[in-house]
Parts: structure tokens; sequence; C-alpha cells
């Protein structure tokens, strides 16, 4: 009879990292086929790539730790190391996924989150270099302490979201009081360039406008609400979802850069416009922001 060179310690690693692996492989393909998928063509293909990636790391582990139980030889640590380290990559990648799937889309939102993120992996690595020296009776002791790390990553996170929060409605408010104070009114102005409709018969969208004297205006928040609106019916059209324009003028594209990008370099907000038999292309229209932050949209007879 073939001696068992394998230790006890060694083979309950190894069979330690087989339900793990199938564990997460499960739930890989659980997510694989029963998550939503609404975003972009690229972050779908980069979902797929990873859980693929993931799903070929846990099958490695498996793969390993079941050839090292059968040959039934001494190994080393660092065998049985490399062994759970597909295991560690996989897990990465599906978290890494995981966040991508719930991050907010907003550009802001997600890098407010960003630092929370980095201080939470470097609280999980903190804890995976440490728990090799602690003893089986203090699993319980670690599990705990990584509950409460999570728990005091999620306060912080809802912290952080309230402040953000509070900081944007303080925002508004300045904003909406120093525009008011300015001379400016808010007014509910109707679309006059054409975009795809959603279904025959669709109204044209209304902007909220702000309007001073004979000028009319729009923000950056109503310039990137109308570029995702642009975007979304063009887009609806080519998925032979939607009705196409009608109109003189016709809106393909809106440009308009964010709060935060804005401060560091302002640009102005771009329109480009087509009209059917005059032009042979769309034509691009620049408008640079007044001291107020408004783009005068009155010449361009938008709304």
């Amino acid at each position: 009879m073939k001696e068992q060179l394998l230790n006890s310690g060694d083979r309950a690693a190894l069979q330690g990292l087989i339900p793990l692996a199938g564990a997460l492989g499960a739930g890989t393909i659980f997510a694989l086929f029963f998550g939503g998928r609404r975003r972009g063509s690229g972050i779908a293909v980069f979902e797929l790539f990873a859980i693929v990636a993931v799903l070929v790391s846990v099958g490695t582990t498996a793969y390993l730790a079941i050839s090292l139980l059968h040959r039934n030889e001494a190994i080393s640590d660092e065998v049985l190391t490399q062994t759970a380290t597909p295991l560690i990559f996989a897990v990465f990648l599906l978290v890494l996924v995981s966040v991508m799937a719930r991050l907010p889309g907003r550009v802001e939102r997600i890098f407010s989150l960003l630092p929370l993120v980095v201080v939470a992996a470097c609280a999980a690595a903190l804890i995976a270099s440490q728990s090799w020296s602690f003893e089986p009776g203090e699993t319980v002791l670690v599990a705990v302490l990584v509950l409460g790390i999570g728990g005091l990553t999620a306060l912080l996170a809802w912290g952080g979201e309230r402040l953000d929060n509070r900081f944007e409605r303080g925002i508004a408010h300045s904003r909406f009081v120093r525009l008011s104070t300015a001379g400016y009114s808010v007014e509910e102005l109707v679309l006059r360039f054409g975009l795809p409709a959603r279904r025959a018969g669709d109204k044209a969208p209304s902007l909220s406008c702000w309007r001073r004297k004979d000028r009319v205006y729009l923000d950056t928040t109503t310039c990137r609400q109308l570029a995702a609106l642009t975007r979304a019916r063009w887009d609806r059209l080519a998925e032979d979802k939607g009705s196409p324009p009608g109109g003189a003028t016709v809106l393909t594209r809106v440009e308009a850069r964010n709060h935060y990008l804005a401060w560091l370099r302002p640009r102005p907000a771009r329109f480009w416009a087509f009209a059917p038999g005059p032009d042979e292309e769309p034509r691009l229209r620049e408008i640079e922001a007044n001291d107020d932050g408004l783009f005068d949209v009155t010449e361009l007879g938008l709304v």
C-alpha cells in the first residue's frame, strides 16, 4: 500500500479549496446568466471577459487541488500558495466586476467613492496578510473584525454620500439664488429642433431654460440633460425602436462638460444641427458660457 506522505494540515487546506472554488464558480455563473446588463457594450464585454477569467481561475485551483490530493505526496508551502493563487485572482476580478456594476453612473459620485474603495482594499489586504499568524481558535474573532471593518466602511460611505448630496444641494440653491438675483427667470420651453421620437406622434421634449429680457439661456445641467436625451433618441433609432426626426432642423449631437471638469478647464457647449436639403452635413455651433455660467442659445433657435 502506498505510503501517505501528505500531512493532515495540507490535506485539509487542499480539501477546503475545492468547495470554495465551486461556490465561487457557481456564484459567477449565476451572475453571468441572471445578472442584468444595462450598460454599454464595452462594459458588457469587459464584464464577460472578467467572468470567463474567474471561471478559468476557479477551475484551475480546483484541478490543482484535486491533482495534489490524488498524488498524495508531500507538498511545500510554495506549492500550496501557488494552488490558491488563482482563487485569490478570481475573487479580485469578481469583486471588481461587482463594484463596477453597483457604482453610480455619474462621474462625480464615482470620484467621491474611490477613496472608500481604496481604504476597503487596503484593509482587506492587511487582514489577509496577517491571517497567516492567526490560530484556528481565533477564526471567529477574525470574522468579527472583518465585519466590523465592513460596517465602518459602510458607515463612511453613508456619511460621504450624505455630505456629497448636501454639497450638491448647496450648489444648486446658491446658483438658483445668484441667477434669480441677477434677473434671470426659469421657463419651460419646447425644443424646436427635431429629434428621433420614441414612437409616432410623440410631442417634442421641453427644457427648463433661463430667460432674461429677450435672451434664452441653458445652464450646464440642462445641456448635459439635452446631450443625454439626444444620444438616447439616436441610439433608439439606430436599434429600430424609434421614429425618424421631423422638422426643418434636426439636432444630431450635443456636448457639455460636467461640473468638475468644467472647473478644471472651461469648454464651450457644442451643438450639431442638420437642415435636410440645404446642409450636406451637420453644422457645429460652439457657445461660450457667459460670466454667470450660462450658454446663450437665442441665436441658435434651440427652443
